[in-house]
């Protein structure tokens, strides 16, 4: 698997790392918020590296590959107990990172506040306001929202409120890992990560966002969203003026012509709950990209017979079709992990591809408004 995983490191390393600060009072749940984000135990093992006496550096790790974000988590602090020094060194942190230039200073906080508490602190209020002073965008994340009481929660979202903030802080109630009762069922399913992961593409800086996308685990529709992107870029290039034709004879040149957004696609799906790289551990990305398009050309030929070279629309069609379909395979995938011999995944895979380019097969872009008219069914699987 080392040649797979030097693949994905040429594509991970290309892409800025964000740098989120998540801060709260000890036994908040940052770590089960942090673990259930981006889907390992990184918060729990230890192994992050110390910054400062109070922060600790975390990289999201699969298969020994660390993931493009940079955690700083605040190893927490006892209601009156070392506030004010605590409430000093998360300033002195926090303008600390932010002279050492664009790429690590703190790009947005996760502030977490138990929701059971129903209380907000004056440690919590000075931090939060020192977070607006230095121009740093912050969400509130209510901790513990399964064992709260719906007064409770209402209670502190007042207080949040009526606490005279100079800006107003978005808030967002989460269950992380909720309270699992004696028969081993959890009380409610987890909630609240998704929305936390929608708000925090909103708020951080747009160099940022891919590499956010990419290590979260909890939304799929923006992996989905992030894939499009690349789609449409390769279909919109099949239009210029000095776009290259692809030949439909020349199986390898055609896989050629499209291997980044195959790259791309792959990357977005590889880190999830049931990994994709698990599923294809025993194949490198070149193979997979092998696998799956080995009847590309033959399904091609069918749909546009009697042709040779495609150029313009149905060379972006070509590129479209082909890009949706991958997606969707990686898709399902990272949803359901394959199972059997290398020889019976690739077959898998295969199959999987065939069906979901069947789906397309239809299609017809004629010119690049076709894309921004398809994109939207696409996101939304409706097509």
């Amino acid at each position: 698997m080392i040649e797979q995983e030097n693949e994905v490191k040429k594509v991970l390393d290309n892409l800025p790392a964000p740098n989120i600060a998540v801060i709260g009072l000890t036994g908040v749940g940052k770590s089960s918020l942090i673990n259930a984000i981006f889907g390992s135990n990184i918060a729990d093992t230890g192994a992050g590296k110390a910054i400062t006496h109070q922060y600790t550096k975390y990289s999201p790790n699969a298969f020994d590959i660390d993931l493009p974000v940079n955690l700083y988590d605040s190893p927490g602090y006892e209601p009156g107990y070392e506030q004010e020094d605590f409430v000093k060194k998360t300033i002195d942190f926090l303008k600390e990172k932010n002279r050492q230039g664009k790429e690590e200073q703190i790009h947005l906080i996760w502030y977490v506040i138990s929701a059971s508490a129903a209380r907000l602190t004056q440690v919590d209020i000075n931090i939060l306001e020192e977070i607006n002073h230095n121009y740093i965008p912050a969400i509130i994340v209510l901790s513990k929202c399964d064992i709260a009481q719906p007064s409770e929660k209402e209670q502190l979202k007042k207080v949040i409120a009526e606490a005279g903030f100079s800006k107003v802080y978005k808030t967002v109630e989460v269950a992380a890992s909720p309270l699992t009762l004696p028969n081993g069922q959890y009380i409610c399913e987890p909630f609240g990560m998704k929305e936390l992961v929608n708000l925090t593409a909103e708020l951080l800086p747009q160099i940022y966002l891919d590499a956010f996308i990419v290590a979260q685990i909890v939304d799929i529709e923006s992996k989905r969203e992030l894939a499009w992107k690349y789609i449409r870029e390769a279909s919109f290039a099949c239009f210029g003026a000095g776009a290259t034709p692809i030949p439909l004879t020349a199986p390898t040149a055609a896989i050629g012509a499209l291997a980044y957004m195959y790259n791309q696609i792959i990357i977005i799906y590889g880190h999830t709950n049931k990994s994709l790289l698990l599923a294809i551990s025993g194949i490198t990305l070149g193979g997979v990209l092998t696998v799956v398009t080995d009847g590309l050309i033959d399904l091609f030929s069918l749909t546009f017979p009697g042709i040779s070279i495609l150029t313009g629309g149905a060379a972006a069609t070509f590129t479209a079709v082909s890009g949706m379909a991958f997606t969707n395979t990686c898709e399902k995938l990272a949803i359901e992990k394959l199972t059997g011999s290398e020889t019976e995944i690739q077959q898998q895979l295969r199959e999987i591809f065939q069906e979901e380019f069947s789906k397309y097969s239809s299609l017809r872009i004629s010119t690049p408004d076709d894309l921004d008219r398809i994109r939207r069914d696409f996101i939304d699987n409706k097509m």
